[in-house]
């Protein structure tokens, strides 16, 4: 669960979101949020962490773990990148931020690198369609 933690926090850092703008998005209180992400409970309940990805436009998803690492199927990554440069993309141009190529290129790095490494877990915080 500390993965996903991570995750969460990564994300909520790339869209300059804080404790208490997650509040009133999530309506879930500022102390109970910085106890999940600061890890100051032994379990934050998987409910509570799906209602704050989901406040960011993201859900958790299970996923399947992949043993066989020699036949990756890269259409869903292209899938993964594709929602992820396009979330990017549209919460830029909602907040009226202009973004240089090189810092939507971070961002979007950024995030799906987060994604991808979660696989491992069997759970990951993937795009609301």
């Amino acid at each position: 669960m500390s993965e996903i933690i991570d995750q969460l926090k990564q994300l909520m850092n790339n869209f300059g979101e804080t404790d208490y703008s997650m509040q009133r998005k999530s309506n879930i209180s500022q102390s109970t949020i910085y106890r999940i992400l600061e890890r100051k409970t032994t379990d934050p309940g998987v409910h509570k962490i799906d209602t704050l990805a989901r406040a960011l436009g993201f859900r958790l998803s299970l996923v399947p773990i992949n043993e066989t690492t020699s036949q990756i199927d890269y259409s869903s990554e292209v899938d993964t990148l594709k929602r992820i440069i396009t979330l990017v993309e549209s919460l830029a141009n909602a907040r009226g931020i202009e973004l240089t190529p090189e810092e939507k290129a971070e961002m979007i790095l950024s995030n799906y690198q987060a994604n991808s490494s979660k696989e491992e877990l069997g759970m990951r915080i993937v795009n609301l369609k």
